[in-house]
């Protein structure tokens, strides 16, 4: 069953010249808790300066490694740097988290919420020019360690593309924004619902070897005339599913192909919006939400999707 499309979403897929009529963030935030606009507005200033940088920025490595031992882009080092200089700018953040960084930092001791964020997901395809994104995760929390997905309050995505969208998620279901030449960012989905669809993102294919489970997951996709639709991204793929309103995004793993997602920075936030959206998350036992933080390091089996899909997943992943 595809989402409803209701006539503001149909409004919305028109061209350009319709969106100086829409409404802006800053509008669709009016009746948010006010220093919960002020974290997401700090995130979604940072997405505007990280799309400049990305457009007129080397995609030469850094020549430093992040706190995980993983190489680093002087793009990943200079997104990271935008963005907590604007939650530290907000002075409402008590602590924050980056995939860039090994331990959350402290920033304002009477702020109210903690934050996790993946400054520049998918980076490396910077250079072949595919489209990449920034995710985040708001808790109203003075820490990460001990939460859940369900503690959070708010959870989103920048897309970095021929466009430059804004996706947030405020206890109900995503919206989408996109940037103007103005600086403006104007609502262009209202409301972002995930139905059901036969369309697959496949990550880790390197696990099929080990993983037949997940081959033989792979085979019935194939052979019932599901879309292909993967780009090696998490954000565009996640971002794709809830466009298109139908599909899966699954990263299981094998004993030398491990799941290599972070539970935090990655899997939690997109779970909350998927989730959201009327779809459905699974580690193979329960919803990402649900897993307890208990390290920035912690790394999961992760699938993403329509509940039918998902349900799916586990299915054939779990006999």
């Amino acid at each position: 069953m595809k989402p409803p499309f209701t006539f503001r979403r149909i409004l919305y897929s028109f061209p350009i010249i319709l969106y100086p009529f829409l409404v802006n963030l800053t509008e669709f935030l009016a009746k948010t808790e006010p220093n919960l606009q002020k974290v997401i507005l700090a995130f979604a200033e940072s997405a505007k300066q990280i799309d400049s940088e990305i457009r007129t920025h080397s995609t030469d490595k850094a020549g430093t490694k992040n706190e995980f031992g993983e190489e680093q882009l002087a793009l990943d080092v200079a997104a990271d740097k935008i963005i907590f200089a604007e939650l530290e700018k907000s002075g409402v953040v008590a602590t924050a988290a980056s995939e860039e960084q090994s331990e959350e930092k402290a920033l304002n001791p009477d702020g109210e919420f903690s934050t996790a964020c993946d400054p520049l997901d998918g980076s490396s395809l910077v250079d072949v020019n595919l489209a990449v994104g920034t995710i985040f995760g708001i808790w109203k929390s003075k820490k990460l360690i001990g939460e859940t997905g369900r503690g959070l309050v708010a959870a989103g995505y920048a897309v970095y593309g021929p466009r430059t969208t804004f996706i947030i998620a405020i206890d109900s279901a995503p919206a989408e924004f996109t940037l103007q030449e103005n600086g403006e960012w104007k609502l262009t989905i209202e409301k972002m619902e995930i139905g059901e669809g036969k369309m697959f993102s496949p990550g880790n294919l390197r696990a099929c070897a080990e993983n037949k489970e997940y081959l033989a997951l792979l085979d019935f996709w194939a052979e019932n005339g599901y879309q292909l639709r993967y780009s090696g991204g998490m954000v565009p793929d996640i971002h794709q599913i809830l466009v298109k309103g139908k599909g899966i995004f699954s990263y299981p793993g094998s004993e030398s192909c491990p799941a290599k997602l972070r539970l935090v920075y990655e899997c939690a936030p997109l779970a909350y919006l998927v989730e959201h959206a009327g779809g459905a998350s699974s580690d193979l036992e329960k919803s990402i939400l649900d897993q307890e933080i208990q390290s920035l390091e912690q790394r999961t089996v992760v699938a993403l999707g329509s509940q039918e899909e998902v349900e799916r997943f586990e299915k054939f992943l779990t006999v």
